[in-house]
Formats: C-alpha cells, sequence, structure tokens
C-alpha cells in the first residue's frame, strides 16, 4: 500500500526522496526493528518508514507531534463522526460578526481589485498588531471597530487567537475567523484521543490557504517592488488562496487522515531537542535517520503560524528595530521561537559531532540527509559542507558510506527575487555505522 503523505508545503520536503530512503533505512535495518525520524518535521518521512518498523517520531516543535501522532495512531473516527463535526460549525456565528468591519473592506477590495487597500491589509491589517502599536493606517477606523466588537463580545482571549494575529496577513479575515471557530470546536467537543487528528487536518488546511509566495510563514507577501509600486501579485494571490473555502478544504483533508492506512507496528512521538531525545530513545531503536536543517534559514520562522495553531497560547510577538524604534516584526513572529544550533555556523560544528558520538556509543546506525550545493551558483549556502561533516563522522563510525539519490532539487521557497535559487544537485545519504 502507498504511504506516501504530504500534511504540508514544507520547506526541504523529502516526499519525493520517500522511495529512496526507505529503501536504504531497510539496507541497514531489518523490518520490525526501531527506527528513529530524529527530526520529523511534517512527518513524510516517519509515515513512510512506519509500514516496515518501529517508529519514534522526533521534533522539538509542537505542530509535528500532532502531525505525527494524527498519521501513525489509529483513531476510531468515522465519516458520520466528521460530517457531524462540521454541521455544528456552521451555528458559530459571534465572531464572524466581530470581524466583519475587515472582512467586508477585504472581499470588496477583492471583489473590485482595489490593490492598495489589498496592500493596506497585507501591511498593516493585523488587529493584534494595531493594538499594540496604533499604527497610523486607512484601516483605523475599521480595525478599531473590530477590536471593540471583540471586547463587547469577550471575544480578546484565544478564542480570536488566529483572526486577531494573522487575519489579512496570512490568511483573509474570513479563512482566519473559521481557523478560530474550527480551533475552539476541536478544544470543546472532540475528545483527547481524537484532538491530534482534528488539529492536524486544520494544520494541512492552513498551510494550503496560506497566501504567501511558497506557501510557507516566513513572511506575508512583499506587496511593493523596489521603486514601491505595488505588485499585481498582490491581487493574483488573494484571489487565488484568499478565497478558499476553510470549511470545505478542512472537510477534505479530515477525509485523508482518516482514509490513510496505519502502521501494525509500534510508534511513539517525542518531542525535544534532539540531543534530549536521542539520550530517551527506546533500547528497540537501531536506527536513526536525520535531516537536519543546513542553511542559516531558521525553519521555525517558516511555521510558527502553524506552531501558535497547535499551541493556541496567545506569544508574545518578536519586535525589530527601525530607525532606533521597536515595531513588531513584519512577519507577526513569536518571540520564543527555536533557534537551531545546526543554522548557526558558530554552533553547527559542536551539534553534528554531539549527535554522531552519541549515536555512535549507543551502538546505533545513522542515516544521514545532506544536499550538496555548488558554491559558484546561487545557492542556499550550507553552515557546514559535506567533507565536514564525513570527517566528523569518520572521528566516531568504522564505516561511513555516501550514497546519491540522483540528479534532484528541492522545492523553491520562493522567487529569484528574494530568495536563491535551491542546488540542482543530488541528495546524498551519509550512512554511518559500526563494526
Amino acid at each position: 500500500m502507498e504511504h506516501n503523505f504530504r500534511t504540508l508545503n514544507y520547506l526541504g520536503s523529502k516526499l519525493r526522496l520517500l522511495d529512496f530512503i526507505e529503501e536504504n533505512v531497510l539496507r541497514v535495518a531489518a523490518e520490525g526493528q526501531g527506527v528513529c525520524d530524529l527530526f520529523a518535521g511534517s512527518g513524510c518521512v516517519s509515515y513512510k518508514l512506519s509500514r516496515h518498523f518501529e517508529v519514534v517520531s522526533c521534533d522539538i516543535q509542537s505542530y509535528s507531534k500532532t502531525i505525527c501522532n494524527a498519521l501513525l495512531k489509529k483513531y476510531v473516527v468515522s465519516k458520520n463522526d466528521i460530517e457531524r463535526f462540521i454541521s455544528e460549525l456552521k451555528n458559530e456565528k459571534k465572531l464572524l460578526n466581530s470581524f466583519i468591519p475587515v472582512i467586508d473592506i477585504e472581499e470588496e477590495a477583492i471583489e473590485t481589485k482595489n490593490l492598495e487597500i489589498l496592500t493596506e491589509i497585507l501591511e498593516n491589517g493585523s488587529v493584534e498588531v494595531y493594538s499594540l502599536e496604533n499604527k497610523k493606517t486607512t484601516l483605523c477606523h475599521q480595525l478599531q471597530e473590530v477590536l471593540s466588537n471583540l471586547k463587547g463580545n469577550e471575544l480578546l482571549n484565544e478564542k480570536s487567537l488566529i483572526s486577531r494575529y494573522y487575519g489579512g496577513v496570512y490568511f483573509s479575515y474570513r479563512q482566519a475567523v473559521w481557523i478560530d471557530v474550527i480551533l475552539e470546536s476541536i478544544h470543546r467537543s472532540v475528545a483527547k484521543e481524537n484532538r491530534d487528528l482534528f488539529l492536524a487536518a486544520l494544520l494541512s488546511t492552513a498551510s494550503d490557504m496560506a497566501d504567501t509566495v511558497g506557501k510557507h510563514f516566513a513572511q506575508p507577501i512583499k506587496a511593493r517592488d523596489s521603486k514601491g509600486n505595488i505588485k499585481i501579485t498582490v491581487y493574483n494571490k488573494a484571489l487565488k488562496d484568499k478565497t478558499i473555502d476553510v470549511v470545505s478544504l478542512y472537510r477534505d483533508w479530515l477525509l485523508r487522515y482518516i482514509s490513510v492506512p496505519r502502521t501494525s507496528h509500534g510508534f511513539c512521538t517525542m518531542q525535544g531537542d534532539y540531543l534530549e531525545c536521542l539520550r530517551n530513545l527506546p533500547a528497540s531503536i537501531k536506527t536513526v535517520y536525520a535531516d537536519p536543517p543546513y542553511t542559516r534559514d531558521h525553519y521555525s520562522r517558516f511555521y510558527h503560524v502553524l506552531e501558535t495553531i497547535t499551541l493556541r497560547d496567545s506569544p508574545e510577538l518578536s519586535t525589530t528595530n527601525i530607525r532606533g524604534d521597536k515595531h513588531i516584526s513584519n512577519g507577526i513572529y513569536r518571540k520564543e521561537r527555536h533557534q537551531s544550533p545546526f543554522c548557526i555556523k558558530s554552533k553547527a560544528p559542536d551539534a553534528f559531532k554531539a549527535m554522531f558520538e552519541i549515536i555512535s556509543k549507543r551502538g546505533i546506525n545513522l542515516l544521514l540527509s545532506y544536499s550538496p550545493y555548488d558554491e559558484t551558483q546561487k545557492t542556499h549556502p550550507r553552515v557546514v559542507t559535506m567533507r565536514q561533516l564525513i570527517t566528523w563522522a569518520r572521528n566516531c563510525f568504522d564505516n561511513v558510506e555516501i550514497i546519491s539519490a540522483g540528479s534532484f532539487k528541492h522545492n523553491k521557497l520562493n522567487s529569484t527575487d528574494h530568495f536563491l535559487d535551491a542546488s540542482d544537485e543530488a541528495e546524498v545519504l551519509i550512512v554511518c555505522s559500526n563494526e
């Protein structure tokens, strides 16, 4: 049975390499043995390996644990259960009515192709940012009215979290409201043992709807070119992404999640730092597959909205200095975002060496993914080279083998205007073992 399942639009996704990864894990691990997916991310590798192995999925991000649980656990949830849940969503009106002032102006702007209003929404449309900074904008009246509505309806809390923070910026206001409505219904009416399933489907829905280039949450659309002119992209993306029906897409994702075949092997999910996870691995784990980040781009920046949806914790927002003044970052990032040592040039060598050492000492095989790059091309530079990795690996393991997947290219994050192209070089696995 096919075990390739895309949950998110994920930077550096291994979706197209799953057969290659599975084939090489099977070379070093017997079926039924324990395998750890150390940086599980979107869960696609964990799910692929689960048809042959007991899997332990590890990641420091909460959304990853939720998705892996949704893919690996057996749920007693029927289509009728889903239809009942969806039908009950229709009765939620109070939050939607609170946001009508901005919903109306945004939808009218899309209908009339009003680029100025659409740009103003992207740049200054977050209700939460407005409430904190009281920034001058042509939307002041509407934003203030929304805040008054929320206060009057006692909704200035987690029930309006996604709408207040990200409405208008990463999603349309109407879409963001529906995300909040679904979130509230999940926490209110879904049994705790089924919650990850319903939450994972919402994360997948949010990923598919994101009004950004690349469908990540690294930053909102840059509405203006270098000369300050508004790009037509603002309208084209709004028409394509901000008009997606949330409830219909969410229903589709729920049905997809309950229809995927589940593992007959054991599994567990662990959330924590990579070293913490390695130290606490069950004795049954004989092989680790690791795909750490290699560039200076901190992955948490690309998925901070998904983390907020998962935690529903009203995070403090990070700030940036502009001409000596502190302002909330354009991306509306969480202040407490994980900063991976693998993405920091000064810390990456020690992080890799520590990973190699602890895995080797436990007598476990390691399959390490690496995507080489051409230093002469405009590619994302890696914080460590493959030559360095092989040297460090050979200091810890008796056998180190490099296996190429052939010509393969990662998903591009963005157009070449703002991001460098991904590499055309082949993805490799560095396979490490002891006698």
